[in-house]
């Protein structure tokens, strides 16, 4: 028969060793769980991060086939018309009556391309100065097909804030807004407004692009506006630099672009 000390001494190796297992347990299971939350939200971060690429790539790829299509129509429904009727023109045997036609025609052929070539590459885009893009744009665009732009920037307003790839969306976002108008809305007058926050507002900058013109029904034209308009590719450029957008209008009460950068930069004293 086993002596009782020794069966006691036993007893107690035989808890301690238990005790120190669940302790190890203990320390372990947390951190090992912990690790593998770490390791499953990196997981589901990459997977979205993929997700979100691809889809910007897609729709990178289709404005891209959009803005070649659009390019295309534009010169063959308006330069290659005008510069082949003046070709024509021009080979007539009394083309020298035809001469001041021939100029004019000419003339608004250049203006055509000098008018393409600068919504494809505005010459002053890389100053990074949204501020002075926007006012380049505006008077860019015052005066086509009749509309009068009209811009007004609050004094002070600062946007030293943004980055140089904000303020090329941005500027492409108000180009595309400033185009739609021209183009579609049949308005006599376009209001661009730049200011940063008010008291009662979020920090940032704040741009709008309101016309007068025809309008739409946001709620049955989406569908339509989305893919005639570019307001998918103007929300995609929001979402890419974190700017909120939004487009409100109806029939008949024109439309007004609303775009909200915010300004994260933190100051420090």
């Amino acid at each position: 028969m086993q002596d009782p000390a020794s069966e006691i001494a036993a007893l107690q190796a035989m808890v301690h060793s238990y005790i120190q297992f669940f302790l190890v347990i203990d320390v372990l299971f947390p951190v090992v769980g912990v690790l593998l939350a770490i390791a499953i939200i990196k997981f589901v971060a990459t997977l979205k991060k993929l997700k979100e690429s691809d889809e910007y790539l897609f729709y990178t790829i289709r404005g891209q086939e959009e803005e070649r299509s659009r390019i295309s129509r534009e010169l063959h429904d308006t330069i290659a018309q005008d510069v082949r009727y003046a070709l024509s023109l021009s080979e007539r045997k009394d083309a020298q009556h035809h001469l001041a036609e021939i100029a004019q025609l000419l003339k608004g052929s250049l203006l055509e391309v000098r008018s393409l070539s600068y919504n494809l590459a505005p010459p002053d885009i890389t100053k990074d100065d949204i501020i002075e893009n926007i006012k380049d744009l505006c008077a860019e665009c015052n005066g086509k097909n009749g509309v009068s732009v009209r811009l007004s920037i609050i004094d002070g307003t600062d946007a030293s804030f943004l980055t140089a790839d904000e303020a090329l969306h941005l500027y492409r976002i108000a180009q595309e807004a400033c185009t739609n108008s021209i183009k579609h809305s049949k308005s006599a007058e376009i209001a661009v407004l730049v200011r940063n926050e008010t008291a009662a507002e979020e920090k940032g900058l704040y741009l709008f692009i309101s016309d007068d013109g025809v309008g739409f029904d946001t709620a049955r034209a989406r569908t339509g506006f989305t893919k005639h308009y570019g307001l998918k590719g103007m929300q995609n450029r929001a979402q890419l630099i974190g700017a909120l957008l939004t487009v409100r209008s109806s029939r008949g009460e024109g439309t007004l672009v609303s775009v909200f950068m915010p300004n994260l930069v933190q100051t420090t004293i």
